[in-house]
């Protein structure tokens, strides 16, 4: 099963899509067994609550979400949505994917379209996030890059994907220009934390304080920690890569400074290094994306200075979430920004510091999360990917033996808040992408 992403358990609660009446699934559905997993026993309790003659009301879900997810959508709301999707009673579960803590699971009404639910709980058996979205489409597999170049030419958002092996280009699809890569550009924070390492000015098992001034939104989980915890390097870079914590992004950053990362933009290939200059920190991406809206309309008009301006005038705390989901900013240039080479280059650039005593860990942190399955043939698998509003982003390194490295880098986005959210139907490009390239070999 493909890792969910953290921001599903406690940054974005519910997302509700319209419901429309249909008659396309049968009257009689065939039910799944859902196993009696922390997660699978949530899971259960969402299908019959939504099938119940009752309605949901907040009494019936008190209790069964956690505090981070109540903070962002209240009992009553979440009582709302669930009880809006009971209107096309009965769901039925036909499909079940999942572990002991997170699972996506399709649902299916005859008097309505399909829905996938994407559903995590915490330690405690709590739910920690709930989503409801249109079901991953069928794919099927393209048999040659021209079938893979109609396939993205197809889709309903801007889509560059770039292949190389050895360092030479196997497959490029779009115009090659800069576009948003969401929490990829954390793979510059970690190339600033070796190289720090490297200089002595910081080491893996240095301790950082976690504190408000530093705290972010999820997702991750160090936001949770209480103030004046802390957390040694190793740990906040493994955690920034692999589940793309944000507050241990952010301690990262101020630990080595914002100079240091953007130094790393040209060090590690960045082709126009000045997109991100500043380079902000993801508790300002939030703030100025939709926090502020003054700070926004400044940060989209204005210079370095003005930018450099706008930080310095970025508020205390987190902003409210409030349109996270439904607004754009990556238009108004609230993203970071890159092409698909310079995601290749930064790869290439991480695995030479990681040849260093200083960049040892690396390899572990980026194979920690390998994103997707690309199959048992490749031995090595380093992963970075990101996600906002409109925007998806993911960055391979590959490894096997006999082979040419294969690097692989996705970005797509879009204007439209619906047209990107879907990691499994975007990424199974660079599936395809990938074993047509060593097919070809």
């Amino acid at each position: 099963m493909t890792r969910l992403s953290r921001s599903v358990s406690a940054a974005l609660a519910v997302v509700l899509i319209a419901v429309t009446a249909a008659c396309s699934s049968p009257a009689e559905l065939e039910a799944v067994e859902i196993p009696s997993t922390p997660v699978g026993e949530q899971a259960t309790w969402v299908v019959e609550s939504l099938s119940s003659e009752h309605a949901i009301e907040t009494v019936d879900v008190d209790g069964r979400f956690t505090e981070e997810m109540i903070a962002e959508v209240p009992l009553d709301q979440l009582a709302l949505v669930l009880d809006r999707f009971r209107e096309t009673r009965p769901w039925v579960a036909t499909a079940y994917d999942g572990d002991e803590t997170q699972a996506v699971v399709r649902l299916e009404s005859a008097k309505s379209t399909p829905l996938q639910m994407t559903i995590a709980v915490d330690d405690a058996g709590t739910i920690a996030g709930l989503f409801f979205g249109a079901p991953s489409p069928e794919h099927t597999p393209a048999a040659s890059f021209d079938e893979l170049t109609s396939a993205l030419g197809a889709v309903e958002y801007d889509a560059q994907l770039y292949v190389s092996e050895g360092g030479e280009t196997v497959y490029e699809f779009g115009n090659g220009s800069p576009g948003p890569i969401a929490s990829a550009f954390k793979l510059y924070v970690l190339g600033a934390v070796v190289d720090a390492v490297a200089a002595g000015e910081l080491a893996w098992d240095d301790e950082l304080v976690i504190d408000d001034a530093v705290k972010s939104l999820p997702s991750g989980e160090l936001q949770d920690r209480p103030s004046g915890s802390t957390v040694d390097v190793i740990e906040a870079a493994s955690k920034m890569i692999a589940i793309s914590d944000n507050t241990a992004t952010d301690l990262l950053i101020r630990a080595v400074g914002r100079d240091a990362v953007e130094a790393q933009l040209e060090i590690m290939g960045h082709s126009d290094p000045s997109l991100n200059t500043p380079f902000a920190t993801t508790r300002e991406f939030f703030w100025i994306g939709w926090g502020d809206e003054a700070l926004k309309e400044r940060w989209a008009d204005g210079d370095e200075a003005e930018r450099r301006a706008v930080l310095a005038d970025v508020p205390a705390g987190v902003p409210p979430i409030d349109g996270i989901t439904e607004d754009v900013v990556w238009t108004d240039d609230v993203d970071w920004f890159a092409t698909a080479t310079d995601l290749v280059r930064a790869h290439e650039a991480l695995q030479q510091k990681a040849s260093t005593a200083a960049g040892q860990p690396v390899r572990g942190i980026l194979s920690a999360n390998p994103g997707i399955d690309f199959g048992d043939e490749w031995t090595y698998v380093g992963f970075k990917g990101g996600s906002s509003t409109g925007v998806m982003s993911g960055a391979w390194y590959l490894e096997r033996e006999g082979g040419e490295p294969v690097v692989a880098v996705m970005l797509a986005s879009s204007d439209d808040p619906t047209a990107v959210v879907d990691p499994a139907a975007v990424f199974a490009h660079v599936q395809d992408a990938v074993a047509l390239t060593l097919a070809a070999d």
